[in-house]
Parts: C-alpha cells; sequence; structure tokens
C-alpha cells in the first residue's frame, strides 16, 4: 500500500451518540468504502457495521428509549439527503423521508419513539417547510409551511418532552435567527421575539423542557453562551470568551455543561459545574487540536460520560470519552495509519503575516519531515466558506503533498470565522478582492523571509477557496507557476442564477445580489480578468454539485481551451461538491500531485 492509500485509507470516527443508558454508541466511521453507521458496547467493546454503501452521511442521532438510529444519507452527492431509521434489531435502514427529489434535515425522533420530526424542501424547491413522519405507518404530515428558504433543526432541536422543535431561519450571513416550533400546536416564534440581526445556534435543552442553553453573537463581536427560559420569553448572557464559543452540550442531570472554545484556530473544551456556581472543572484534559469540529458533544443519559471528537495535523479524528464520576479519559476509537509513523505526518505551525493595509492574517505552514523551511516550493491552500476556518485538523490531502515534499500554507484571510464578527466581514460585497490582496501578501511574505521559492509558488483550494484560486490565478498573475480550482466558481453571477435555489438568497448577502449588484459581481469574478491569467490550470468538479454547478468549471476550460491556454479538467460523475470518495480521491490526487510537480519542478 502506498503513502496515499494509507492516508486515505486511514478510518476515522465522529458524531458519537448515544443508544442507552451508558453501554452502547453509534457513530460515523469514515475510510476505505466510505461512510458508515458503526455500534460499539463499551463495556465489551465490541462493534458491529450497522450500514452500507459509499454515499455521504451527513447526521446522526441516537435514541436511547428504543435503541434506535436516524441519519440522514444522500446519493452520489446530490446532497437530497433522505432520512433513515434504523431500529434496534434491523439489519437494513428504513427511508423514512422517500423524497429523492427533495433534501431533508433531521429534526428528532419523539421520546416514545413513533414520530421523526424533520425539516424539507420537497413542497417547493426554494424553501424549507417541517414535517412529521409516523414511524409505524409512514404518513408525513406539513406542520409547518414556511415562506422564506433555509429553516433547518438546529443543534439539539427536539425538546426532551417531544412538544418543542428549535430550528434556525438563514435569513443572511449574520443573521440566523433561532425559532421555536410547538409541535401540538403548530406556533411558531422567534427566540428571543424580535428582529435584531444576530446568530443563535446549537442550542442544547434542560431536561425539564423549560429552557436551553444556545450560542449567540447577539450585541458581541464574539459568540457566547446563553440561556433562554421559555415561560419568561428571555435570554441572558451566562459565559464569555475572549474567542468565539463553538459547541455547547448539557449533562443529562442539567449539572455540567461542555463548551468548546475556538482559541486561535486551536478548539479547545471546558466544562463548567452549574450546581457550583459555574466554576471550571479541574478534569483530565484532550490532546491540543480541534474537538468536536463539526460534530457533536454527547453526555450520556445516565451519569456523566461525555462523547466528543478530538483531531490534529498527526491525528486522525477520532471518539473519546471523559468520564467525569471516574476522573477518566481515553479514547474509543483508533486510527491504523495502514504501515505510516506518526512522526512522518506534519503538526502544522501557527505563524502571522501583515496583509496591505497592516491587519495581522493567521496562517498555518506544513513543512516536509526533515527538511529547513528555506527556499521551498509551496502551495497556498485556500479553504472554502468563505465564512470558514482552516483549523490543525488531519487532512489527508496536505499530509499527502507534504509528504511528496511540497509545503504548504494554509491562511485565515478576511473574511474567515474564529477571529470575531468583524474580521468575518471584512470581504463582503463589494470589498471581495481585499481578501485576494491578502494572498499577495502571504506570498510576499513567505519569499522575503525565505520560506519559499518565489518561483515554485502554487494555489489551489476548493469551493470558494477555487473561487479564490481562480481569483489569484487571473488577479496575480506574476506569482504562480500553476493553480488548481477544484468546484469553485468562476463567474459569481451565473454562479447565482444556477445555484441550488433555496441557496440563492442566502448567497446574496454574502457575495451581492441579483438584483441590484450584477455590476459587482462581474467586476470581482475570475471572468472579469481571464485574460491576464498566465499560469497552467487544473479544473476538478463534481457532475452532482448542487452549490456551484459544472457549468462554473465548463465555462473556465472552455475559455481557456479556445485561446489555447494550458487548462486539464477533471469530472466525476459520481460526486457533487468536492471529491469525497476513496476510489476518486486516489485517481484525482496524484493527478493533483503530478500537475504540481511538474510546473514546481519536482522530480
Amino acid at each position: 500500500m502506498n503513502r496515499l492509500e494509507s492516508l486515505l485509507r486511514t478510518s476515522t470516527a465522529r458524531n458519537a451518540v448515544w443508544l442507552d443508558d451508558g453501554e452502547t454508541i453509534a457513530y460515523i466511521r469514515l475510510g476505505e468504502g466510505g461512510p458508515r453507521v458503526w455500534e460499539m458496547n463499551l463495556t465489551t467493546g465490541k462493534q458491529r457495521q450497522r450500514s452500507f454503501g459509499d454515499d455521504r452521511i451527513w447526521s446522526i442521532k441516537g435514541h436511547p428509549q428504543t435503541g434506535s438510529i436516524l441519519f440522514c444519507m444522500d446519493k452520489g452527492g446530490n446532497e437530497h439527503e433522505q432520512v433513515y431509521l434504523l431500529e434496534k434489531d434491523s439489519q437494513e435502514p428504513r427511508d423514512l423521508t422517500g423524497t429523492p427529489e427533495a433534501r431533508n434535515f433531521l429534526g428528532g425522533l419523539s421520546p416514545d419513539g413513533k414520530t421523526v420530526s424533520y425539516a424539507s424542501n420537497v413542497r417547493v424547491p426554494q424553501t424549507f417547510d417541517i414535517w412529521t413522519c409516523d414511524v409505524a405507518t409512514g404518513e408525513k404530515k406539513m406542520v409547518l409551511q414556511n415562506d422564506d428558504h433555509y429553516n433547518w433543526p438546529a443543534g439539539d432541536a427536539l425538546s426532551p418532552n417531544g412538544q418543542y422543535l428549535l430550528y434556525n431561519k438563514l435569513l443572511g450571513t449574520s443573521n440566523n435567527a433561532l425559532w421555536m416550533l410547538d409541535l401540538t400546536t403548530g406556533k411558531a416564534v422567534r427566540v428571543p421575539a424580535d428582529e435584531k440581526i444576530s446568530a443563535e445556534v446549537n442550542p442544547t435543552w434542560r431536561h425539564d423542557s423549560a429552557g436551553f442553553f444556545l450560542v449567540t453573537d447577539r450585541d458581541s463581536e464574539y459568540p457566547y453562551v446563553a440561556h433562554y427560559d421559555i415561560a419568561a420569553g428571555k435570554m441572558e448572557r451566562y459565559l464569555a470568551f475572549p474567542w468565539e464559543v463553538e459547541h455547547i452540550a448539557l449533562s443529562a442531570d442539567d449539572r455540567y455543561l461542555a463548551v468548546t472554545v475556538n482559541e486561535d484556530s486551536f478548539l479547545r473544551m471546558h466544562i463548567y459545574d452549574l450546581c457550583n456556581n459555574n466554576e471550571e472543572v479541574n478534569c483530565p484534559q484532550p490532546p491540543k487540536g480541534v474537538i468536536s469540529n463539526y460534530s457533536t458533544m454527547s453526555w450520556s443519559p445516565k451519569g456523566h460520560k461525555l462523547l466528543f471528537t478530538v483531531s490534529s495535523g498527526k491525528r486522525p479524528e477520532n471518539i473519546w470519552l471523559l468520564d467525569l464520576d471516574k476522573d477518566s479519559l481515553y479514547p474509543l476509537t483508533y486510527s491504523d495509519l495502514n504501515g505510516l509513523s506518526a512522526d512522518s505526518l506534519c503538526e502544522p505551525q501557527l505563524m502571522r503575516y501583515h496583509s496591505f493595509d497592516g491587519l495581522e492574517v493567521p496562517f498555518w505552514l506544513y513543512v516536509p519531515h526533515g527538511v529547513e523551511p528555506k527556499n521551498l516550493p509551496v502551495v497556498v491552500e485556500i479553504h472554502g466558506g468563505p465564512e470558514g476556518q482552516e483549523l490543525s485538523s488531519y487532512n489527508a490531502f496536505i499530509q499527502y503533498l507534504v509528504g511528496e515534499g511540497i509545503a504548504v500554507a494554509a491562511p485565515n484571510v478576511r473574511g474567515s470565522t474564529g477571529y470575531g464578527k468583524t474580521y468575518t466581514h471584512l470581504d463582503d460585497v463589494e470589498k471581495r478582492l481585499d481578501s485576494v490582496k491578502d494572498i499577495g501578501s502571504l506570498v510576499e511574505y513567505l519569499v522575503k523571509e525565505g520560506i519559499a521559492d518565489k518561483d515554485r509558488m502554487a494555489v489551489t483550494g476548493m469551493s470558494y477557496g477555487g473561487f479564490m484560486t481562480l481569483s489569484c490565478a487571473t488577479r496575480l498573475p506574476d506569482l504562480w507557476c500553476c493553480a488548481i480550482d477544484t468546484v469553485g466558481m468562476y463567474n459569481l453571477e451565473t454562479f447565482l442564477e444556477n445555484t441550488a435555489e433555496y441557496r440563492r438568497a442566502h448567497r446574496e448577502t454574502e457575495y451581492g445580489s441579483l438584483a441590484h449588484h450584477r455590476h459587482i459581481l462581474r467586476e470581482v469574478s475570475p471572468i472579469a480578468k481571464i485574460d491576464d491569467i498566465q499560469a497552467p490550470l487544473m479544473v476538478i468538479q463534481g457532475r452532482n454539485d448542487p452549490r456551484v454547478p459544472a457549468e462554473e468549471a465548463e465555462q473556465v476550460v472552455g475559455t481557456l481551451r479556445q485561446r489555447g491556454h494550458v487548462v486539464e479538467y477533471i469530472c466525476y460523475e459520481d460526486e457533487g461538491h468536492g471529491i469525497s470518495k476513496v476510489k476518486n480521491q486516489l485517481d484525482c490526487y496524484p493527478r493533483m500531485a503530478a500537475f504540481l510537480k511538474k510546473y514546481m519542478h519536482i522530480d
């Protein structure tokens, strides 16, 4: 098995949930064959696979009262997730939604296990209504009709008594408002009941269903922990930090609150004893890195056992268990590196530089093992979003490039999350190209410091990172020996016209609207400067991508081929937004590396 196969076939595990009072968990395992649902008995250590296939699994919930598992899965990357039920003794999951033309977001299973709640755009593709499904009969009922686009269940959505469903109404980049639906009356209200522009996300319920904790950036530069009391109709600040709070989880008896905080691109966990003046608990600490990013933290229904994930550059994501009652901490799952040594992997170094206007911009630097950071071939890898963040988590592609002798610089340019509300909005609409200037300043810094060889600089990125890649290649043409765009936008005007209908209004708040900003959309898009491109370009696309349709890739490829520019195009018919299947990664990544090495003059 070669190095790439070892990296890609290394199993990882995430999103662990409880299936009973403390003996059995379910989780999503990724590795050879794709993401699948697995189950583990914590007493015996015995594991069993509960789902099969290589399609993407988006979310999972456990139901301790019945031992059932709920999860969402799409087909071929089309993001039309369906809700599946795996009952305790069943061999095959049952498709509860049965709407392959629609996207469905999982809410939860009622306490008696009889009713599933979810959001779906089956009625019209532009918006998500709230539905319920009778597990026994399959009868579906629309509980709440919505007239706007994004309405999806939020975090710990369903109250313990099954009466309330919390969902986010995503009206724009900064307006991720929280709403509460009474499933018994069909009445929905915003919590708090006002029209303030803010985000209220990731709620976790009290066991009596009288209120919940949540994360909000209301009247604050940084998201913090708040508490909402239903009877009083009031939200109060509870815990705040000089960094962004990411996720929270409340123990079943309401005693302990787990909080992950984004501390300078490291996600760290804190535990607070709510019965002891909210004092932070002195307990075993997980390894430094990323705690439960895009994953759940889950307390046991009885006792105080907390499931979460840990990852870092050298550490693939795996599930850990913190038992406060026993003062113990240990991993439940492990990654076999398939013959690779962890020492051969790279932990990135967090560094900073000043951009064109003096703004301090952080970035991660990955350097090949045993090599001095001097005069290196460097790939600038730009994250998606743009409301995203590059973290020090395990990334098989980056580790593969580093193993091929290529250093990687992964910046968090303006517009990234993790550094406060102001930083996140520094690239909105007409300020879009300032983030491209940040990349120019990064290259200048790397060359000036002697880290990078100015003649062997490349740029790559996926999704919005692909847009940034094309923007860098066209607006900073002298800096690059080559560029690789994966599912990136070439023309923001046609992107907004062709993206999935429910996404359009949300994306317009970030990029500008078709009704009012077409001139800006054209001016800031790579298409406006395509004649200036000099670097050879590779374009990678998934045919089923609902976010950035293949037309974006085909526009830039067609234009460059007409003028005789060097461009390579790879399109996978069974992929969506990104290349997620191992068999396709095994084909794609070596072709990407060969392209880079050819123009970086690496033997």
